[in-house]
């Protein structure tokens, strides 16, 4: 059993700005300890099947690596830090990535971008955008040409200025289980944005359409 402690103290270490979002967020939440919460919060869903059920990669066997995540119900293991397919036993490459990387670091060997954004790490940069297009939004997964397309529309928080993407495919952050999502910012005349929606996500099936609106609207973007 973890010791009571072990929280206290990377809890004090965070911003008081940070801290004051996760205490609303774990009201929110259903886990029974702050340890569960961060579990949820810096875990979160299996990016390949959905389940709620994972944990991160600290006390696995032959892996002990706190920023891989484990999925307890397909067995997939990904870094939470940029979302990169981890084999068993081995590290994510980003972290090869980042120290080959020539931007100026802190002592700690920090350049200040989270790996989820940066663009010599994010996995979800791998692609061009012509290729994203006919990708799902959610799982990644290929959309055949021919084949049925659904579509989710969201409006944005106020302070997400999209006036200069009009028209673009962007990403989308989800900083509560670092992923990110492409999706097209609404034209101002359009059909999509006379409806409400200032970004449509584009996905492959009913089941990637409710998990990408559930992890939408954690991020405080409402679903349309």
């Amino acid at each position: 059993m973890k010791k009571k402690d072990d929280f206290s103290k990377p809890w004090k270490d965070l911003p008081e700005d940070l801290r004051d979002e996760l205490m609303s967020a774990m009201e929110e939440s259903s886990a029974d300890s702050p340890e569960e919460f961060l579990n949820e919060i810096f875990v979160g869903e299996c990016p390949k099947c959905g389940n709620e059920d994972t944990r991160d990669c600290e006390e696995v066997p032959d892996i002990e690596d706190i920023t891989l995540g484990l999925c307890n119900s397909c067995g997939y293991i990904w870094c939470t830090e940029c979302g990169r397919t981890v084999e068993k036993g081995n590290t994510c490459e980003h972290w090869t990535i980042c120290e080959k990387c020539t931007r100026k670091k802190n002592k700690f060997g920090d350049c200040g971008i989270p790996p989820w954004e940066c663009k010599k790490v994010s996995v979800f940069e791998e692609s061009e955008d012509e290729e994203m297009s006919h990708v799902c939004a959610w799982c990644k997964k290929a959309i055949q040409k021919n084949s049925e397309v659904f579509a989710v529309g969201a409006k944005a928080r106020k302070e997400m200025n999209l006036k200069p993407y009009e028209g673009s495919e962007i990403q989308i952050a989800l900083t509560h289980i670092n992923k990110t999502l492409p999706a097209i910012a609404a034209t101002r005349n359009s059909e999509a944005k006379k409806a409400g929606n200032d970004l449509l996500f584009m996905v492959c099936s009913k089941k990637c359409s409710e998990l990408l609106k559930k992890a939408v609207q954690k991020e405080r973007i409402k679903v349309v």
